[in-house]
């Protein structure tokens, strides 16, 4: 079951990625091209969608590796246990996508953070962002977790805003090898 949200298009739900997931997979890898596309070829959340050269390997592989990385199975080099989640509007389209990091490795504690979340183009400024990042927050909660760690780019003021919303406080600001400056935020969690 998901969590319902409403917004400018209706009722989004927020489902996490697993079996029956495959009837959503084709919108999944368009919702990745269409954010990549505007995001300058770099976008959060996808998990192991990336992994997948078109829509039709998408379809067949993607619901059950997602299943597999939330167990800890068949990681690829780098990569730690994570849970995949789409936000779903009318008919199944994907309107957002978030993975909630179940460890950080030393790259995802610098750079990464235990969250990534994407919000297709089409669909920015309506609320799903905070929808999806709620929803890992809540996972994480489950999982025992008792803080979490967001990363977002300096120049990011929506997403800065998502993270403040939930309950974000800045631990620091870096500076990444281009020059680029990035934030990092940690919120605690209560059990």
């Amino acid at each position: 079951m998901g969590e319902i949200g409403g917004g400018a298009m209706g009722e989004v739900r927020i489902e996490q990625v697993g079996a029956d997931s495959r009837r959503y997979a084709r919108s999944a890898w368009e919702h990745m091209r269409a954010c990549k596309a505007a995001d300058g070829g770099h976008t959060a959340g996808l998990g192991c969608l990336e992994g997948f050269a078109n829509a039709d390997e998408a379809e067949r592989g993607w619901a059950g590796q997602a299943l597999a990385e939330a167990a800890g199975e068949g990681l690829p080099e780098g990569w730690v246990p994570s849970v995949e989640f789409c936000a779903l509007g009318p008919g199944d389209q994907v309107v957002g996508m978030a993975q909630l990091r179940l460890a950080l490795n030393d790259a995802l504690l610098d750079r990464g953070g235990h969250i990534g979340y994407s919000v297709h183009p089409d669909f920015r400024r309506r609320g799903y962002a905070g929808l999806l990042l709620r929803r890992c927050l809540s996972q994480a909660r489950q999982q025992g977790m008792s803080r979490v760690l967001l990363t977002c780019d300096g120049s990011n003021e929506a997403s800065r805003r998502t993270i403040l919303s939930c309950g974000g406080v800045l631990e620091d600001t870096r500076v990444d090898s281009d020059g680029a400056a990035y934030e990092r935020y940690y919120v605690q969690l209560g059990h």
